[in-house]
């Protein structure tokens, strides 16, 4: 995770004038103009700055899974597999069913329909959790 360290230096970085090391700056008067070539810099970096962080929140977002629940988790998609450059083998669940979906850019077809659904991965997370509470505990102890 360096990306919050550089952005976290980045905008300590923007935070002072690029005129620091100026002698003079503690002591400047009004015959200045606040429209200098200096902050103008300033201002233009922190708002590429801003909007890069933007950019790579809603990349984030678009990346991640988890925001693409429907029907109250009704329905949700429990596997997806590549099979080219733009075709997909997706295992979705729609209440107690599960189907397995062939995605083109250009169409939806059903595949199959799983008799018996597969396990959805809930059990390693419980067991996760579960190893997690006694490596707490087991620690506690010392």
């Amino acid at each position: 995770m360096k990306m919050p360290c550089l952005l976290g230096s980045s905008l300590w970085l923007l935070s002072f004038p690029l005129y620091a090391a100026e002698q003079q700056e503690s002591a400047r008067t009004l015959s200045q103009s606040p429209l200098s070539a200096m902050s103008l810099l300033q201002t233009v970096m922190g708002l590429v700055l801003v909007l890069g962080c933007i950019v790579l929140v809603a990349w984030l977002l678009k990346r991640t899974t988890s925001f693409h629940t429907a029907a109250n988790g009704k329905m949700k998609v429990i596997a997806g597999l590549p099979l080219g450059t733009r075709e997909r083998a997706v295992l979705v669940q729609v209440g107690d069913e599960q189907l397995l979906l062939g995605v083109t850019p250009q169409q939806v077809n059903l595949l199959y329909k799983l008799d018996t659904p597969l396990p959805t991965g809930n059990t390693e997370r419980a067991d996760f959790a579960g190893k997690l509470r006694q490596i707490m505990q087991q620690r506690g102890e010392r």
